[in-house]
């Protein structure tokens, strides 16, 4: 029996203090910021927004979203803090193996924000700070001038992930397109977990199956992208970003998406691989975005997650359930505060949230 069975109770309970639909639904139906911050009130976030909700001042309603953010974010950092409090030795570093592409989403915001010229704390409220780059470290990456000083203060902080940064970096030249940069990051995410769990118990091999669907989706959504932005990717650099980390979706597969006209036709080449169902998702004459197929495959992702926990319910499972799901529920509240705050509708709101 995995070390997991000393922890399960524990994790069920944290699981059992997500949000439902229902409560997404009353965050969403909320006309005015009172109405929200009320909602919240009624939520499992009471207690994490207590402080937070008693200092706000109801005439800056900008201010007040930026503190519940805040308060979101830490809540999520100190629950998979917990979370890992929980495994020791190769239990915890298969973990922090699911962890580490956080810390990759995180870098490629920070350096996507550099790029963009865009101010601090509108890049570092896009970012999920619950691996190895906590706030700290990643609001002094956002401090930087550009995309090579956050390369050589990876490198000053001596950390693994500066040389994907470095050697991407190289790889960019001139050219506008972060894609090969963000492609060496992912290519390093899945090497370095690879290497985790190549050989093992039923606990290693059910973070490998779920890697491998994360590999298959990253390949999937670089092959649609280039359909998406043809100017963005050549063909040639298209194959060079192919992640070769014995996902489903093989090569020659990959390669017949590059190949396709645009998106549909991208889509329908994929009937002869697990991933025929993505293309059925979409009714005749229903636009295709990028987008659109990303959140799909998001949602398939937090199935894929919480399928994991039911052959074994004393193993891995559990865990990985629970840190996906919390992720993903800290990222829908985000999605509804910041479309309050613009002003968009409850169905716009809705299609980006992800359960």
């Amino acid at each position: 029996m995995s070390d997991y069975a000393y922890t399960n109770a524990r994790i069920r309970a944290m699981r059992g203090r997500l949000l439902g639909w229902t409560q997404y639904e009353s965050l969403l139906h909320q006309e005015t910021l009172e109405g929200l911050v009320e909602a919240f009130n009624t939520s499992p976030y009471a207690r994490t927004l207590e402080h937070t909700i008693a200092a706000l001042d109801p005439t800056q309603p900008s201010r007040t979203i930026v503190r519940i953010d805040e308060a979101l974010r830490r809540d999520l950092v100190q629950s998979l803090a917990k979370l890992r409090h929980f495994f020791s030795n190769h239990s915890l570093e298969l973990v922090n193996a699911l962890v580490l592409r956080w810390d990759v989403y995180n870098l490629k915001t920070v350096i996507r924000g550099k790029r963009a010229s865009a101010q601090v704390e509108e890049i570092l409220t896009a970012t999920l700070p619950v691996g190895i780059l906590d706030d700290i470290a990643l609001a002094e990456l956002a401090r930087v001038s550009t995309v090579q000083a956050v390369a050589g203060t990876l490198e000053t902080w001596r950390l693994p992930l500066a040389r994907p940064v470095r050697t991407g970096l190289n790889l960019l030249g001139g050219a506008e397109s972060l894609h090969p940069l963000e492609c060496e990051l992912d290519r390093f995410t899945f090497v370095q977990t690879a290497k985790l769990v190549a050989n093992g118990d039923d606990d290693t091999l059910a973070v490998r199956n779920y890697l491998q669907f994360l590999v298959d989706k990253t390949n999937l959504l670089t092959a649609l992208r280039y359909l998406a932005e043809r100017s963005a990717l050549l063909p040639i650099e298209a194959g060079r970003q192919f992640l070769k980390a014995e996902g489903r979706l093989t090569r020659s597969h990959y390669e017949a998406v590059v190949s396709a006209h645009d998106l549909r036709d991208g889509l329908s080449r994929l009937t002869e691989t697990p991933y025929r169902w993505l293309a059925g998702t979409f009714a005749e004459g229903e636009t295709i975005s990028l987008p659109l197929i990303e959140r799909k495959l998001d949602r398939m992702a937090i199935r894929k997650a919480v399928s994991l926990s039911r052959p074994d319910p004393l193993g891995i499972g559990m865990a990985i359930a629970y840190l996906e799901q919390k992720t993903n529920e800290v990222r829908n509240l985000r999605v509804i505060l910041r479309g309050k705050a613009l002003g968009m509708g409850v169905e716009q709101i809705a299609e980006w949230v992800i359960v």
